[in-house]
């Protein structure tokens, strides 16, 4: 359990850091976080939906690794596409705000998806579970159990703050 958590908190600050380089790239201006501190608890979802994906299925399944890729991104990338989907309508309905909108690209599927950013997310989950995640399997399992406690609590009480003090 505490290895998904630290990968959920892990993957949730990494998220806030690309969100916040990627948009400062783009517009020279920080991203819109709901959040007070510095994460993006959609990015943890979508790692830890993907390690167990590929734990439950990916690694009980014979098949051959070309195949397997393509099959694995193929599969995220709609669980992912979703998922973000979802994300988007919830924190429109909980904030009356859109964090992203994906209208002015070529091939968007309403606001909150597009076939870009979607095979984008295909790609960045290969990388994640080839190259990122056997670095971090190096570590993440060492992550003290009450650094874990302490974090996820602040991350309550930030998502308490963030939904009914703003």
């Amino acid at each position: 359990m505490y290895y998904y958590l630290n990968n959920f908190l892990l993957f949730s600050f990494f998220g806030f850091l690309f969100e916040n380089i990627l948009h400062f790239i783009t517009t020279g201006d920080f991203t819109n976080n709901p959040f007070y501190g510095p994460w993006m608890p959609i990015y943890g979802f979508g790692v830890v939906i993907m390690i167990f994906l590929t734990r439950l299925v990916f690694n009980r399944v014979k098949l051959n690794r070309p195949l397997k890729v393509i099959i694995l991104f193929f599969s995220v990338t709609i669980i992912l596409t979703v998922l973000e989907l979802l994300g988007g309508y919830l924190t429109e309905f909980i904030f009356h705000k859109s964090f992203w909108d994906y209208t002015d690209l070529k091939f968007n599927i309403g606001k909150y998806i597009a076939l870009e950013v979607s095979l984008g997310w295909g790609s960045a989950c290969l990388i994640f579970l080839y190259i990122i995640k056997p670095l971090t399997d190096k570590f993440i399992e060492k992550i003290p159990k009450i650094i874990t406690i302490i974090l996820i609590l602040l991350i309550i009480i930030d998502f308490i703050c963030s939904f009914f003090l703003k």
